[in-house]
């Protein structure tokens, strides 16, 4: 947590305040070694930030204000926490956690002050339902934005960095550090009001999610203009939603009625041998259920018939996952590396292909290949 240093409560409180996480571990030596593995700042990550987020905790806070209750539970969980700007940290609460885990202590503590909760990458989002519903969903379709620059853009776009500030900067100035660090044009900055920042360092997060995590407070989002050489700011025009076509099998009709039961809230639509889905991104994780006869299936002895236009990578790789049960893990290190993007759009068309001349047909297009065998694949950059 930051500390009042002599400005003013009104000034502290219209920043955006991050529940920053100290280490505490000065005494035990290996501690600090285990933290600091998992970033500069100590911020648990990855699968470690998982396991964390369902562990049960206990705790107890009487007309506390919200900043120190977020601060006191984000301290001692090790994960990052952001309070959208709009939300009072001043506001008491009054709470009892006993034996639940993060994900829900979050959710009660978000009701309390008529918030919601996002986990955003490595950080939990906490701010105005309309706004924390959208986060998510908007960084996935700048992402898609970006799939369609050239590779050398999209490894400028791709590129992570931890989010620091100091005390009152304000975010025109933050949009505008990125903008140099990628190299780009803002344009439309004076759509986003003067606003005073208390200091914050947040986990990695790759550009498009740094700059969607400042501009969604000010209900803006970012388009690219002149190939991805300029940045224009935007208003964000609601709904928010991915469009994504699903391969249908040899049934697209029944797949589109489970996928209106998985996702209740999108927009489900056979479109003859494909299943239209318009949502967030939250709606179509949902689409993941593995069919019943998934288990019995031997995926490297099945033929497979299949075509999808414009369909990103990543929504091709879910579907497989979701009716064949394939273990499609992914090397993202090796992907940002080369620059690729999962959410570039591919088109292609298999007639009784092996999986492997399947897999081909799908990742080449990308620039990408894949190694395994026995539904067990890594997906990786293919070779020059």
């Amino acid at each position: 947590m930051t500390r009042n240093r002599g400005y003013t409560r009104w000034q502290l409180r219209t920043g955006a305040w991050l529940i920053l996480f100290a280490a505490l571990l000065a005494n035990d030596a290996l501690a600090n070694l285990a933290l600091a593995a998992d970033g500069e700042s100590g911020w648990l990550v990855g699968r470690k930030l998982q396991m964390q987020r369902t562990l049960p905790l206990t705790a107890s806070w009487s007309q506390t204000p919200l900043r120190e209750a977020l601060g006191n539970l984000s301290r001692g969980q090790r994960v990052a926490m952001l309070l959208d700007r709009r939300i009072d940290p001043d506001q008491p609460l009054s709470l009892t956690i006993d034996s639940a885990s993060l994900e829900d202590a979050l959710r009660r503590i978000a009701d309390r002050c008529h918030a919601e909760v996002s986990w955003f990458e490595s950080l939990a989002y906490v701010g105005p339902p309309p706004a924390a519903r959208r986060l998510r969903t908007l960084a996935a379709l700048r992402g898609e934005d970006a799939a369609r620059l050239s590779a050398q853009r999209r490894q400028v776009f791709a590129r992570q960095q931890p989010l620091r500030w100091d005390d009152l900067a304000t975010p025109r100035e933050l949009c505008q550090a990125l903008a140099d660090e990628a190299q780009v044009r803002l344009e439309s900055l004076d759509l986003m009001p003067h606003d005073l920042w208390a200091a914050a360092d947040l986990p990695p997060l790759n550009w498009l999610e740094r700059l969607t995590l400042i501009t969604n407070e000010f209900d803006l989002t970012f388009a690219f203009a002149d190939q991805g050489a300029a940045v224009r700011l935007a208003p964000i025009v609601e709904p928010v939603q991915l469009k994504r076509r699903y391969p249908g099998g040899s049934q697209p009709a029944k797949l589109a009625e489970r996928y209106t039961r998985l996702a209740p809230e999108a927009k489900v639509a056979r479109i003859r041998d494909q299943v239209l889905v318009i949502g967030r991104i939250e709606d179509h994780e949902r689409l993941i259920a593995k069919p019943k006869s998934a288990a019995r299936n031997k995926p490297g002895k099945q033929v497979f018939t299949m075509r999808a236009d414009d369909q990103p990578v990543s929504a091709v790789l879910d579907q497989l996952r979701t009716q064949l049960g394939l273990k499609l893990a992914v090397d993202e290190a090796a992907l940002q590396k080369a620059g690729i993007s999962l959410e570039q759009p591919v088109s292609f068309a298999v007639k009784q292909a092996t999986l492997e001349e399947l897999l081909a047909a799908i990742l080449g297009p990308a620039g990408l290949t894949f190694r395994g065998e026995s539904g067990n694949f890594e997906v990786i950059p293919a070779a020059d």
